[in-house]
């Protein structure tokens, strides 16, 4: 799985020099592109991206508040300014965003049954947003470009086929080695649990209705800022392709790097976005520059904060620990 997860980026990648080589003699304007940056807009880009902390903030808080347990909107969104640090730490997935995620919440309180519906029900909406958000953008995109299939439909479809005749062979391998890293896990008892108590969590999903939908806004919030910080990353050059296309670019890219498993979809998300907007006729060298300015802003440029939200958690933590101590 490991070695399929680098050969989907590479090919990704791969396929995004493809289309980028034609234009190679003109990336000296990438650099000409300096002298003409609008730091107003990239400034307002980087204050959007905290719209995706205020998001997750919220969806959480909000998902926790459905099965009725409380928690510090201050702590929610310092545990999901965690994400990029958690990104860079392990390097697999979301895995990492999970893992930092359970440990804080899990010392603040949370069990790991409701810690299990938390990540399971914030995945679920924030992947059916995200589908509807694509859907939504495809309505408004008048015609798909002509695309050559001749060798990018071969090799797409071939790697496909060798992808899914991989894990069909090897589905039994695959289950039993998953099955065996879950087993291992300490709260392995807690997941049956969990299981055996979803329909008492629907239960109380649909007796919050309104709830519900605060978390869907949240989960907007969340994807919906990031886009606006992918506009103002092409503003800054003085370029802005149509709000669908750049909603319709960014679902496929989170998406790919889902498919990928690289961490915040590095790689994979970049190499989508490119191909999806040069595809659509968008000037190369504003493309890339822009795409680069958008990774540094949602995976570089978070880390202080991200590192800052780390140490305070820990000690808030110690700090809690001490006064319960002292109570006993």
């Amino acid at each position: 799985m490991k070695h399929l997860r680098f050969l989907l980026v590479a090919l990704l990648v791969a396929l995004a020099i493809w289309k980028l080589y034609p234009h190679f003699a003109d990336f000296a304007k990438i650099y000409a592109l300096k002298d003409n940056i609008n730091y107003y807009y990239l400034i307002i880009g980087i204050l959007a991206q905290s719209g995706q902390y205020i998001g997750d903030g919220l969806l959480s808080q909000t998902l926790l508040k459905i099965i009725g347990v409380k928690m510090n909107f201050k702590n929610t969104i310092r545990i999901a300014s965690l994400n990029v640090v958690a990104a860079h730490l392990f390097p697999v997935g979301e895995a990492g965003s999970i893992a930092t995620a359970y440990y804080f919440y899990k010392k603040l309180g949370i069990t790991t049954q409701n810690f299990l519906f938390l990540s399971t029900s914030w995945s679920a909406i924030t992947f059916s947003t995200l589908i509807t958000m694509l859907l939504l953008s495809m309505f408004f995109i008048p015609h798909l470009p002509n695309i050559n299939f001749n060798t990018v439909g071969i090799i797409l479809i071939a790697f496909i086929i060798i992808a899914v005749s991989i894990l069909l062979i090897f589905r039994r391998i695959i289950w039993e080695k998953l099955k065996n890293k879950i087993q291992k896990l300490g709260f392995y008892k807690e997941i049956l649990e969990y299981k055996e108590n979803l329909p008492i969590y629907r239960k109380a999903i649909l007796s919050h209705k309104l709830l519900l939908v605060e978390a869907v806004i949240a989960a907007f919030i969340y994807y919906g800022t990031n886009i606006v910080t992918l506009s103002f990353s092409f503003l800054t050059f003085g370029s802005f392709p149509p709000i669908h296309l750049l909603t319709f670019a960014y679902a496929l890219s989170m998406i790919s790097g889902w498919v990928t498993l690289s961490p915040a979809g590095l790689g994979a998300a970049e190499a989508t976005l490119i191909l999806v907007f040069l595809q659509f006729g968008i000037d190369p060298a504003h493309t890339v520059a822009s795409v680069l300015v958008f990774r540094l802003i949602t995976f570089w440029i978070p880390i202080p904060a991200g590192a800052f939200s780390y140490i305070s958690l820990k000690k808030q933590i110690a700090k809690e620990a001490g006064l319960k101590s002292e109570g006993e």
